[in-house]
């Protein structure tokens, strides 16, 4: 009796090894990145051995990005293609009014953690400054800039390119005449603007676009099925390259956090000034994914919320890594399908959506900065200014544009909506490839809970699996066997019906 308990005990040990294998191999690279960029820091490493020691992981988010895209538009274009148009409808309806409530959300926590901690105080504001040269965004124009790319005008540069407006500033001589009726010249200043491009995936456009193919190939009927059959098939043949790619995750771990450690100047220093800074976000990300989170993740799914969030363990690592979500979007699809049997109609819909608009950790890491921001300044904070950072930043986290650093900019153009000085902005890049990782997992996970509430109240609304659902296989693989039935009828028929027979 003991000896079958051993076995059993044994077998189970290692079964819990063989599913969280990966999970553990990237705990493992992440220690030894870390180990190698602390210890490589003191050798003054040369920019060309700076570069190879980034090259595994540079190769790991290549590898990564170049699949993401393809997937995004298999995925949607066959997961809408498998509902109704009323499903659709209602799923879409479903996921926005979670995502506008959980960007909502965080805003109030990252405030709450930066009025108790105060982390402005006693900072000094004259290390690590960078200057932002870039014009600050006013927010109309964001969000005529969303408007224009839900709806690109062209497809494919929607795949590299989307809409931005840009500035360009005029400097004119005039002649006025000042107080003494004498004619002097005066410099007027004019902001022009213009339609012009961001280098980045349009990636909100790509996911419109695709839903609307998506919708249609239902509207058409049985024409439909063979443009349903050819994207269902690429999403499987993706998702299975992606699966076996992600088990390099711990190499390009290891090389990731290595190189960012060595790259950043005076870490020390930096902890020092920005140490309570740091901790204002940590604690924020920790309470909201730890206690908001589960609670009403609770009370919608009647569910464990802690059992969830381990379930999302991979998916999480990948994008702390990475510092992206869209990476972590295979890994997501996989654990929801797989691990928390989330129906694929819903989840290859709203993961894309949810990673372009979706932003909880970003919300909260946007309100503290402002007020982290204005206590280094000594500006006085009244309920109004709280009020109205907390609806700005609601808002424009659902438009912010896609570009590098895109919080420390959404907070560039909170402050100057404000009037508030932000002479002390550059500070935030110390720190931005830590906390830019610790915002990405907690956009991440929050990407995958829209998915669960949505399938929950929707999953009543969803129609039977008929030839489109998870049967698919099934239809592929009768579809090849009659393809193949009627090639060799057509060998083996006469000349003139084997004529007929392959005009047909």
């Amino acid at each position: 009796m003991a000896r079958g308990g051993d076995a059993c005990t044994g077998q189970w040990w290692m079964g819990v090894l063989r599913n969280n294998l990966l999970v553990i191999l990237t705990v493992l690279g992440a220690i030894v990145g870390f180990a190698l960029g602390v210890g490589l820091r003191e050798t003054e490493l040369s920019q060309d051995a700076i570069i190879w020691l980034g090259i595994p992981g540079e190769m790991y988010m290549r590898s990564l990005k170049m699949m993401i895209l393809p997937l995004i538009i298999c995925s949607v274009i066959a997961g809408t293609a498998s509902l109704d148009p009323k499903s659709n409808g209602k799923i879409s309806v479903v996921a926005l009014v979670y995502i506008i409530i959980t960007n909502c959300l965080p805003c109030l926590v990252g405030m709450g953690m930066a009025l108790i901690i105060r982390p402005g105080e006693g900072v000094s504001a004259s290390r690590n400054q960078r200057e932002i040269k870039a014009p600050v965004m006013e927010t109309a124009d964001i969000f005529a800039d969303l408007l224009r790319n839900v709806f690109p005008d062209n497809i494919v540069a929607a795949c590299f390119q989307q809409a931005q407006t840009k500035y360009e500033i005029l400097e004119k001589q005039v002649l006025e005449m000042n107080a003494t009726s004498d004619l002097v010249n005066s410099t007027v200043i004019t902001k022009l603007k213009k339609i012009g491009i961001a280098y980045s995936t349009n990636v909100l456009g790509i996911v419109v676009c695709c839903l609307f193919f998506g919708i249609a190939t239902t509207a058409v009927g049985e024409l439909g099925k063979p443009f349903f059959l050819f994207f269902h098939s690429a999403s499987e043949i993706i998702l299975k390259i992606l699966r076996t790619m992600v088990w390099s995750t711990p190499i390009g771990v290891a090389s990731l956090i290595a190189v960012a450690l060595v790259e950043s100047s005076g870490l020390e220093d930096t902890f020092k000034s920005m140490g309570m800074f740091t901790l204002t976000i940590f604690c924020g990300i920790a309470t909201y994914q730890l206690l908001i989170v589960p609670l009403y993740y609770f009370a919608i799914m009647r569910a464990n919320p802690y059992k969830f969030l381990a379930s999302m363990s991979r998916p999480w690592m990948v994008a702390v890594a990475t510092a992206s979500s869209a990476v972590a979007i295979p890994e997501t699809l996989n654990r929801l399908e797989t691990t928390n049997k989330v129906d694929k109609r819903i989840s290859r819909f709203v993961v894309p959506l949810a990673s372009t608009i979706n932003r909880d950790g970003s919300s909260l890491y946007i309100t503290a900065a402002c007020i982290f921001i204005a206590q280094l300044a000594n500006y006085d904070l009244d309920a109004a200014k709280i009020m109205l950072i907390w609806i700005l930043t609601t808002v424009i986290s659902l438009a912010v544009p896609s570009v590098p650093s895109a919080g420390v900019m959404a907070v560039l153009i909170n402050l100057t909506a404000l009037g508030i000085p932000a002479d002390n902005i550059g500070l935030l890049f110390a720190m931005e490839w830590l906390l830019d990782r610790l915002r990405t997992g907690s956009n991440m996970l929050s990407h995958a809970c829209c998915t669960m509430v949505t399938y929950q109240l929707c999953k009543s609304s969803l129609p039977p699996l008929s030839d489109k659902g998870d049967n698919i296989e099934i239809i592929v693989e009768n579809s090849i066997k009659r393809r193949l039935s009627s090639m060799h009828s057509a060998e083996h028929a006469p000349l003139n019906e084997k004529n007929e027979h392959t005009v047909l």
